[in-house]
């Protein structure tokens, strides 16, 4: 055959999220005269690696494009390209996705022959076209898009391709999900035992009788953000709304094939043009269904808006909020006032709409003092109405992933080593991993490790204590127990929430991507687990969100188990070198050298920085992302 696009397991478990970008490449080939073309959706079906192995050698591609979306897929997507180029040398192994950021180490160290940075359907349909003459690598240096090595061993830039016109963004074919993964997998039932999914729940229109034998489906109306965010990697360049007539069209093809009723749109900058929404909103709202946004900016919203958009179908708005801090607003270049977290929270609560926190702490520039506002932030947030659940709040360490500012960061401070054996060191490190994970993550403060691994659980205490001084306990618990399915849950980790609430998702924890472990079940004669049993079973988040008066009146044990879970991790060595940089900080207060960042924007003082010895020029425009 001649073109295979294969994905990467990410995640625990396959997400609902359909890999739309895999899918646009398949259609885009198709559309262009290329229909020789397979979709092995590895995450979807999750396969072992023999199996996965055994199928490509079978099969033997002229291309393989494996679709890496997220940097953390390195480990497999080195295993995997480096197995195929020995099986099948002659086959040209194409890595896309957010992974290509790292080229250089990609075409290194692994069996991956060209990277496409930006986005994937022009260049890869000319690769394609061009695999028909040759599979030899240094042949596609006059292709826009690709990093790859010339004959000579040096690395070739082509720079970034033209990107889609706005109508074209995200168009497949639902038909080649179908053929290729278990449908099941991405269309999910709207309702289970009477009870909507988790972002329809607190609407009274999702238990509506006509509702009861609807899906729920996932889609994008747009692609890319106004913003660029210093953690956040991005190939493509500003933002394209998709056309509205487009949209509805599209969620009209899906309602009739799948009986779609709930509808999550996966846009990380929904409807940041108030006409495009209004349009959007005007056109939805008699398709009769009810729509969650996954992904809007805290500046774009108002309670006009907001209604708009709930009479329109609308049940949940998720926010990017970060932070509870003005000065890591600035570092994090999220472009908005803290005022507008603030409002949009209120607003969005008091319209009858869902919405969670997401915070991202340790971004450089974090102290104690930015953390005590992010906690004011997240009890105010959570606990203006008694119908929110305290542990809507989902805490994720930043990450440095390959072409952001953090990451740069990162590099220059010598968290990350230098070289590409350095960089390769890093991503083996943070394969398969998540960011609600401290256990793997970088510490970008002068504060030690120790203290940073307790501002998680420091702002859950003082939110859940926020609610149930206000709540009552008796409500507390109440909330809790409604939001676990009473704690009798059977769901493995999706992986898209940090804790507290992915624990109440689950009532457990997974140890790996690939693990997981028994729910928590109780029976019905005690509905609310006790302390001790929690305890015992070394369910120690879970006690924090149960009992959380408990710790609170003994914050000191907080210290004794985060160095018991490094133990776990890192072993007794790390954790020893830890303790000591904890005791030494306690005795001396020695802060550890860093920049002084002042709340300015982490790009700009990545930007004044020297380019490290060693650095390609070539790789420039990849680590500066766009």
């Amino acid at each position: 055959m001649n073109t295979m696009i294969v994905t990467t397991p990410i995640r625990p478990i396959p997400t609902p999220f359909p890999p739309i970008g895999s899918l646009s490449l398949i259609r885009y080939l198709k559309m262009h005269g290329e229909p020789d073309v397979e979709f092995f959706d590895i995450d979807g079906n999750r396969p072992s690696y023999d199996e996965v192995l055994a199928h490509i050698l079978e099969r033997k591609p002229r291309v393989l494009g494996i679709s890496a979306v997220v940097s953390t897929a390195y480990a497999y997507t080195k295993r995997l390209s480096s197995d195929v180029k020995k099986h099948l040398p002659e086959t040209l192994v194409v890595c896309g996705g957010n992974l290509a950021a790292s080229a250089e180490i990609l075409l290194k160290r692994t069996g991956i022959d060209l990277c496409v940075s930006g986005e994937g359907e022009k260049t890869f349909l000319n690769i394609v076209r061009r695999s028909h003459k040759t599979t030899e690598p240094t042949a596609y240096s006059d292709i826009p898009g690709i990093v790859l090595f010339d004959r000579n061993g040096y690395l070739v830039n082509t720079g970034y391709e033209e990107q889609l016109p706005a109508e074209e963004v995200y168009d497949f074919d639902w038909a080649d999900l179908e053929r290729a993964s278990d449908i099941g997998v991405f269309v999910l039932p709207g309702v289970v035992d009477g009870m909507p999914s988790d972002s329809f729940r607190d609407d009274p229109r999702a238990y509506e009788p006509e509702r009861a034998d609807k899906t729920q489906i996932t889609i994008p109306a747009a692609k890319g953000c106004v913003a660029k965010c210093t953690f956040c990697h991005r190939f493509t360049k500003g933002i394209r709304y998709i056309p509205v007539d487009i949209v509805i069209e599209r969620l009209k093809h899906v309602i009739d094939r799948y009986n779609v009723g709930f509808v999550d749109i996966a846009d990380e900058n929904f409807g940041t043009s108030r006409k495009w929404l209004r349009e959007f909103c005007a056109k939805i709202k008699p398709l009769d269904v009810l729509w969650k946004v996954g992904g809007m900016r805290v500046n774009c919203v108002d309670p006009e808006i907001i209604a708009l958009m709930k009479d329109a179908g609308c049940s949940s708005i998720i926010y990017g909020m970060e932070t509870g801090s003005e000065k890591m607003l600035q570092v994090m270049e999220k472009k908005v006032a803290l005022r507008d977290n603030y409002n949009a929270m209120r607003w969005t609560v008091e319209a009858g709409l869902r919405t969670i926190i997401q915070l991202v702490v340790g971004m450089p520039g974090e102290t104690p003092e930015t953390i005590r506002e992010t906690a004011d932030f997240a009890k105010f947030g959570l606990s203006i109405s008694p119908s929110q659940c305290p542990t809507d709040l989902s805490i994720n360490y930043a990450q440095a992933l390959p072409g952001t500012p953090l990451y740069e960061f990162a590099r220059h401070q010598g968290l990350i080593g230098a070289g590409v054996d350095g960089e390769e060191a890093y991503l083996l490190r943070i394969s398969d991993t998540n960011a609600h994970d401290e256990s793997n993550t970088l510490n970008f403060t002068p504060y030690p490790t120790l203290l940073c691994q307790a501002w998680r659980p420091m702002i859950q205490l003082e939110t859940f204590m926020a609610y149930q001084k206000k709540f009552g306990r008796a409500h507390y618990r109440r909330m809790v127990l409604e939001r676990s399915n009473y704690f009798e849950r059977d769901k493995s980790d999706s992986g898209y929430f940090a804790n507290p609430k992915r624990l109440v998702d689950r009532s457990a924890t997974t140890d790996t991507i690939h693990q997981r472990r028994e729910t928590l079940t109780v029976g019905d004669d005690e509905a609310y687990p006790t302390f001790w049993s929690l305890i015992r079973n070394m369910q120690v988040g879970m006690a924090i969100i149960c009992y959380p008066e408990m710790f609170a009146r003994i914050r000191w044990v907080l210290v004794p188990l985060i160095v018991l879970r490094n133990l776990r991790y890192r072993g007794a060595t790390k954790t020893a070198r830890l303790a000591w940089e904890a005791l030494t900080f306690l005795v001396g207060n020695p802060l550890r050298r860093r920049l002084n960042l002042e709340g300015r924007s982490l790009r700009k003082v990545v930007t004044d920085l020297e380019v490290l010895a060693g650095d390609p020029p070539e790789m420039g425009s990849l680590r500066r992302g766009r």
